[in-house]
């Protein structure tokens, strides 16, 4: 990470300021022996912003959900990478994470793409890399997909905590671009269920953004969008063996929950989604 000797202000409003809430929630994790996700970059940025973190811990923001989401984020792309050699990520909304640290050794080459403000701030903080392409941009915006969607190998595209402040219409609209510029690409994204949703904007911290997105249960909508996506995997809430190692940091009440509420397993998904290769023929009519 880069020297920062003043406070620096991160300049946030709205969506982006999110970002922080899951930053915190990994710099608060590694005052621990075994932390769920080892970030210490994470606990230094916190102490450089000028910003006020100890509203989250005032509002009992739960700092493990964030960070197993991320851990098991983790494991799922690294199968993935691993399993397909020469493949590049493209990661949306990466924000002030260290994805690319953790996991950039197992990709040909990581793309990040995120909003102008979002990438000013992570430029102070996380030093280039050749391995790295930064995309100072929304990910509605395609112009950046026409540069490149020359890539040897069909992409694995990756959104953590990005889809909730979207509308269905445009998360739907942003899996139909990917397809039509990069056929036979992978997407790996969570989402909640439409009463977690509700749930979860009654306790969200901050109140300049409200969570828009859920997916029903093994998130058929996808596939319903466009029958070129399919569904190649599915991360429910206390699955193993994603969860094996994590469920013992969640309250008794959760743990109790996953064993006796069969609906309790979709509140949390983490979806591999999969594009057919071959172009469909209304993407050349359009």
């Amino acid at each position: 990470m880069s020297m920062i000797l003043e406070k620096v202000a991160p300049r946030l409003e709205g969506v982006p300021e999110t970002l922080l809430i899951p930053l915190w929630a990994r710099a608060v994790e590694q005052s621990r022996p075994d932390p769920l996700v080892v970030d210490p970059d994470s606990a230094s940025i916190v102490e450089t912003l000028n910003y006020d973190f100890t509203q989250f811990q005032k509002q009992r923001v739960e700092a493990e959900n964030f960070c197993v989401r991320s851990r098991v984020i983790d494991e799922v792309v690294s199968e993935i990478l691993v399993a397909r050699p020469g493949t590049s990520v493209v990661e949306f909304g990466p924000g002030l994470d260290t994805r690319f640290q953790r996991l950039g050794h197992l990709a040909e080459h990581w793309l990040e793409v995120d909003l102008p403000e979002v990438i000013s701030l992570r430029e102070q903080f996380l030093k280039p890399h050749p391995a790295r392409t930064v995309v100072s941009c929304s990910m509605l915006d395609s112009d950046w997909m026409e540069e490149y969607r020359g890539l040897e190998q069909p992409p694995l595209f990756l959104a953590e905590g990005v889809f909730y402040f979207f509308s269905h219409d445009q998360v739907r609209q942003l899996f139909a671009s990917v397809r039509r510029h990069f056929p036979g690409a992978s997407f790996v994204f969570d989402a909640i269920s439409p009463l977690y949703l509700k749930l979860s904007n009654l306790r969200h911290p901050l109140t300049t953004s409200t969570l828009q997105f859920a997916l029903s249960p093994g998130a058929t909508e996808i596939p319903n969008w466009d029958p070129e996506w399919s569904i190649h995997s599915y991360v429910g809430y206390g699955d193993s063996p994603w969860y094996d190692s994590v469920m013992h940091r969640f309250s008794w009440w959760k743990r109790a929950a996953v064993r006796i509420l069969p609906f309790a397993r979709h509140a949390f998904m983490v979806v591999h989604a999969a594009a057919s290769q071959v172009p469909s023929e209304k993407d050349h009519d359009g």
